[in-house]
This record gives C-alpha cells, sequence and structure tokens, in this order.
C-alpha cells in the first residue's frame, strides 16, 4: 500500500525495504551503546532518547516536510519510511514491554502489562507471553505476504511478463 504510493519516487524495492526495517531496529541501537559504554549508569536500554516516542514523532513530521517539499527524490520517501518503522517500534515495545511516551518531559512508563498489573493483578502470570505471540502474528503475517508477492512475481515470468 506505502509502497505503491512511492513507488515512482523509489530506485528499488530492496532501498525501500532497507530503510524501513532499519528504522524499525534503530531504536534497539541503544541497546548496544549502553552494554558497550554505560553498563552501570542506566537500568534499560528504554532510558535512552532512540527510544523516545517524542523523538520518533519529531523524525517523522520532519520527513513529512521534506516529502512536502521534494515531490520528486528518494531521501524523503527513505527518511519517511525510516521513521515510521521507528515509531511503529515503539507502539510493539508497548505491547510487550514499558516505554516513557512522554520523554523527556516525564519519565513514568507505560505498557499494556502495566495496564493489566493495575487492572487485574491476577491475570499477569498468565499474561506474560502473551506478547511473544502478537510477535509471532506480526512475522507470520509478513512471510505470508512475502510468499504472496513471491508468487505473484513467479506468475508474471510465466506469463511472459
Amino acid at each position: 500500500m506505502l509502497y505503491a504510493k512511492f513507488e515512482q519516487r523509489i530506485s528499488s524495492y530492496k532501498a525501500y525495504l532497507f530503510w524501513g526495517l532499519l528504522g524499525s531496529v534503530a531504536p534497539d541501537l541503544d541497546y548496544y551503546y549502553k552494554e558497550m559504554f554505560d553498563p552501570s549508569e542506566n537500568p534499560s536500554h528504554h532510558h535512552y532518547f532512540t527510544h523516545y516516542p517524542f523523538f520518533w514523532l519529531i523524525l517523522w513530521v520532519l520527513s513529512l516536510l521534506w516529502l512536502g517539499l521534494n515531490r520528486r527524490g528518494q531521501g524523503p520517501v527513505s527518511a519517511f519510511v525510516f521513521s515510521l518503522g521507528g515509531i511503529i517500534h515503539n507502539f510493539l515495545d508497548t505491547v510487550v514491554g514499558r516505554i516513557y511516551w512522554f520523554a523527556p518531559f516525564s519519565f513514568e512508563k507505560y505498557g499494556i502489562v502495566s495496564l493489566v498489573r493495575n487492572y487485574d493483578p491476577s491475570m499477569l502470570p498468565d499474561f506474560w507471553n502473551w506478547g511473544y505471540g502478537v510477535e509471532l502474528i506480526i512475522t507470520l503475517w509478513a512471510v505470508y505476504l512475502w510468499s504472496r508477492s513471491g508468487r505473484r512475481r513467479g506468475s508474471r515470468r510465466s506469463a511472459g511478463l
């Protein structure tokens, strides 16, 4: 869907996919920084700005502005897809963990598990593994879409298109 909107501005699907995937893992690069350079200062790698939704929202808004100003280039599309990947990462971290949604203004953690803990703590022991189920569904959906696109490409080749 999104790719079709920008298809004329992208040199290749692989480049488009690269920037989206890089954006989706970029927030977790702070984990490596924490482990290599800051092992004791912060208890969680979610303390770093790369896990602040506000940071990703700013990048996303800037990429939207760039998209509006440059209607032909691939750079604005790459920036848009990259920042969108970071935003999605934060939403998914909220599903399986807790995020500082209002950092750097407030460092209160928010997450689905904490909502369940406040609502009905007795559910929590059975509730922890559900996040893995969500990740599994996302992965299976991606495999399904990938296999569908492969069949479509294969049918075009066999039809001589």
